[in-house]
């Protein structure tokens, strides 16, 4: 066993110096005390990056493609901008995936963001704010119940992301209001749900919800 004549101890293993004081060790040195660990597998890493490679695959092939064959248009910038945008949510959710109820609500910026983008950038039909918004909100205040439930979370655990999910649903009725929206029915089953939503939220929970409130802005 090895000896440190500076510290006066007896260290296992076969270092060169004290783990205290650093000091060149005597002695003879032995097998380490403890076996040595493979390194963690991590599945996650290696599945995104072979859909990193997949993607640049199939980004260089239409880009390939398209400038090959430049009279059917450049579509190919559309399907780097579906790759990104695909990319982009998928970031979100692997960022937030220790959190369900706060990937929710980043998903539900995110897409809603996205698809805006995307409806603005192709002359703005108007297709993102009359149908995508209205039914996917209702959706995210539906996963957030989900979620919920499944991993029985405390009130204070899912309260602020359910609330936020729920005032969403109340844009499509500030679009209404102004006009924006061209296809009326799915904001207002939006708004309906919502409003519904909000009622059940203070009726049942209102008490642990102004309990969450105070906590979070420190009052």
């Amino acid at each position: 066993m090895l000896f440190c004549e500076q510290c006066g101890v007896h260290v296992r293993g076969s270092l060169q110096r004290c783990p205290l004081c650093q000091s060149p060790l005597s002695g003879q040195k032995e097998e380490n005390a403890y076996p040595a660990l493979p390194p963690a597998k991590k599945p996650l890493r290696l599945i995104l990056r072979l859909a990193a490679l997949a993607t640049v695959v199939v980004a260089v092939t239409c880009c390939a493609i398209n400038f090959s064959l430049p009279k059917t248009g450049w579509w190919s910038v559309f399907v780097l901008a579906g790759l990104a945008s695909t990319w982009l949510v998928l970031g979100v959710t692997v960022r937030k995936r220790g959190s369900p109820m706060k990937a929710i609500v980043w998903q539900l910026v995110t897409i809603s963001a996205v698809t805006f983008a995307w409806d603005l950038c192709t002359g703005f039909a108007g297709w993102s704010l009359d149908f995508v918004l209205p039914i996917f909100i209702p959706c995210a205040q539906l996963a957030a119940v989900i979620v919920a439930l499944a991993l029985s979370m405390r009130p204070a655990e899912y309260l602020f992301c359910l609330s936020v999910c729920i005032l969403s649903g109340l844009i499509p009725l500030v679009l209404l209001l102004c006009g924006v929206v061209g296809v009326i029915y799915p904001s207002v089953i939006c708004v309906g749900i919502s409003l519904v939503a909000l009622a059940g939220v203070l009726l049942f929970k209102g008490k642990e919800l102004r309990d969450d409130a105070v906590r979070r802005m420190h009052l």
